[in-house]
């Protein structure tokens, strides 16, 4: 069956469906209670303008692996970024540090270490790259943003009032977090689904003057209360949450990957257009080993959301929306490319996940059967 978003005007509650129109709060989490103003809508068929396209991709460097020569080693890479030159920068979550490579693969420095003091971070989970080559990395343990130079030495940091799950900069510098939140407090002890929230905080970059746009459903979990205290959650990969980027121009996408919508921003959160595809669900094969008993109080849904939530833009401004797969090794990788303006522009078909994509060079990670992380970069 084809699903196609509906784009309808609602009005703003306590909780903001991710599609519909956010409102905006200068220093409070709280949105406005008036109703959400209708805004331009991109309409896009199941088949993209330009067609599928099998990218050839050409190895330019790679570096893990048991075979790799250099004996270099990515331990449990978490995010990457590539710079407009060909530099990248990896974060290791097993060795907790940032990793910046140069175009030809060769490693310059680490930047960071463990630690709680100037410079140092716990889970050093997320970062960000701005155009001057500065990075930012979000602790999310301590709740801290740390800036470093492009030299990798530390320059300022700040703390944030409530526990972030990312962090993008854009084109001026400013800082956007997405605070995460539970929107049922109270937990029994037995496990039930409860729905978290996310609110996008804009920083300037020196982390000052706070502007929150949501909150807006995120995604649900089986949480249970312990009899000493603490909570026990469980959440999946395949379902339905929230997705969210940053483009170079400060422009906020947000989307609740259970339909084929998205929406656009301006940076003071003020809705600028909506776009979505027409698409057709894959049924998830993982869904039939969970028992029938079991599948209350499961986040596992029967069919794959409609794209995964990890925005990335390459220097034109397109946004790349990876797909869901059955099989993590034996099929390729399909990746949803859309226009700044939301045009459904091609469909791109990949060997492996890809993170970014800049000036003709792409960057991803390949896990071989023995379970290394090998770090790639293509030419395509």
């Amino acid at each position: 069956m084809l699903r196609f978003p509906k784009f309808v005007p609602q009005a703003v509650a306590a909780i903001l469906c991710l599609g519909s129109v956010g409102s905006v709060a200068v220093g409070a989490s709280s949105p406005q209670d008036k109703p959400a103003p209708a805004v331009r809508m991109v309409a896009n068929a199941i088949k993209p303008r330009d067609g599928v396209v099998t990218s050839k991709l050409t190895e330019l460097w790679s570096i893990g692996g048991e075979d790799d020569a250099r004996g270099e080693l990515v331990n449990r890479p978490f995010e990457i970024r590539l710079a407009a030159d060909g530099t990248a920068y990896v974060s290791d979550w097993g060795d907790v540090c940032i990793r910046v490579f140069d175009a030809r693969g060769k490693l310059l420095r680490q930047v960071g270490r463990k630690g709680q003091g100037p410079g140092e971070y716990d889970v050093p989970f997320y970062f960000d790259v701005d155009g001057q080559g500065r990075i930012y990395v979000l602790d999310m343990r301590s709740m801290r943003v740390t800036r470093f130079d492009p030299a990798g030495k530390f320059e300022a940091g700040f703390r944030l009032e409530k526990i972030a799950s990312q962090i993008r900069v854009d084109g001026r510098g400013r800082i956007f977090a997405g605070e995460m939140s539970v929107g049922e407090p109270n937990y029994s002890a037995e496990f039930k689904i409860v729905e978290r929230l996310l609110t996008i905080v804009r920083y300037d970059p020196d982390g000052r003057n706070a502007i929150r746009i949501g909150p807006f459903k995120s995604e649900k979990m089986s949480m249970k209360g312990m009899p000493g205290g603490g909570i026990v959650s469980g959440s999946s990969p395949f379902s339905p949450q929230a997705g969210w980027g940053i483009d170079p121009d400060g422009r906020l996408w947000l989307g609740h990957s259970e339909t084929y919508e998205i929406g656009v921003l301006d940076p003071d959160g003020k809705p600028l257009f909506r776009f979505g595809r027409a698409w057709k669900p894959v049924r998830n094969k993982s869904f039939d080993e969970i028992a029938v008993a079991n599948r209350k109080n499961s986040v596992v849904t029967e069919y794959f959301p409609a794209y995964a939530p990890d925005f990335s833009f390459d220097e034109a401004g397109n946004v790349w929306l990876r797909m869901f797969r059955n099989d993590d090794k034996g099929e390729p990788q399909r990746y949803d490319v859309f226009s700044p303006q939301g045009v459904y522009l091609k469909q791109v078909v990949l060997p492996c996940r890809i993170y970014q994509v800049r000036h003709g060079k792409m960057i991803g990670v390949v896990e071989t059967e023995d379970g290394y992380k090998t770090l790639k970069c293509y030419r395509y």
